[in-house]
């Protein structure tokens, strides 16, 4: 179940329990990391409870509660539907079509346009940059060989933070001294062993081999004027039929008065040519990185 993340809405998950006006504890797992939280509630007269979920980001989460789970996606909509609608039942009905044009642009361009939490696991490369192949905003969580080396929400608690780069493309460690960072590792020559002495070198940023799990917040925090328009565009085409011959595959159309044919290339778009151009500069042609 889709629950809107737009200033007018409070974040909640309304879950059926077995009894009325029972006390409950429930759990919210967030699937992005797998981290846990529990509380208790109580159900109404109705056999319902009403559970808050975090809304500072985009995400799905596993609410557990009476012995059941229960799966909702915390969803930001490219365009709010209650700045489009005089009542509720125009709301809804933007609403509706809002979703069906987000999820043809997200068809297009497969990251789509919200704030999730991500998790990346690397290893180092015995420099000073951890490179990053996501958009990432902020580091909220970084693990050295499982153990965890950083936390945001505790940040006075650890002698090293880290943050991203400015071209957004590394984690680093932050630091306000004159530092020449390491791009690659140096180069170690073997030595020879010794019963008196261990020589080992220390790296300064992130060691090679050396295993990371990051939590990044990822993604844009604000909407790209230019989706929120082309998402508008869309919704238009979906509300006035526009894309009726799109949705049918026609590929030629004759009658006593014209004839329509269509460029192959609009089976593999969105449906309406600006739409696509506006799309294009979001378009990545290597989505992971790899071996090639």
């Amino acid at each position: 179940m889709d629950i809107l993340r737009i200033p007018s809405n409070q974040i909640e998950a309304d879950v059926e329990v077995s009894a009325p006006l029972t006390s409950y504890t429930y759990t919210i797992t967030d699937l992005a990391d797998n981290s846990a939280t529990s509380a208790t509630t109580a159900s109404d007269s109705s056999s319902n409870v009403t559970i808050p979920l975090p809304s500072k980001y985009d995400g799905s989460y596993k609410i557990t509660v009476d012995g059941e789970d229960n799966y909702f996606d915390v969803v930001r909509p490219y365009v709010d539907p209650t700045t489009k609608g005089a009542n509720t039942l125009e709301i809804n009905a933007y609403a509706s079509n809002e979703s069906l044009a987000r999820a043809i642009i997200d068809s297009v361009i497969p990251e789509g346009f919200y704030y999730k939490k991500k998790v990346l696991e690397t290893v180092g490369l015995g420099a000073d940059y951890l490179p990053l192949w996501v958009e990432g905003k902020k580091v909220l969580k970084l693990y050295e060989n499982n153990v965890l080396m950083y936390d945001s929400e505790n940040s006075d608690d650890y002698a090293v933070s880290y943050g991203i780069t400015d071209d957004k493309t590394a984690i680093v460690e932050n630091t306000q001294e004159r530092l020449n960072r390491l791009e690659g590792a140096p180069n170690i020559f073997p030595i020879g062993g010794s019963d008196l002495l261990d020589v080992k070198y220390v790296y300064r940023g992130f060691p090679r081999t050396f295993d990371y799990k990051i939590l990044l917040a990822a993604g844009y925090p604000k909407i790209p004027s230019a989706i929120v328009k082309a998402t508008e565009l869309l919704v238009d085409d979906i509300e006035c039929g526009k894309l009726e011959y799109y949705q049918r595959y026609i590929k030629t159309y004759n009658t006593d008065q014209f004839k329509i044919g269509f460029d192959g290339r609009m089976f593999e778009g969105t449906g309406n040519i600006f739409v696509d151009k506006i799309l294009s500069k979001y378009a990545k042609s290597i989505r992971l990185v790899g071996v090639l």
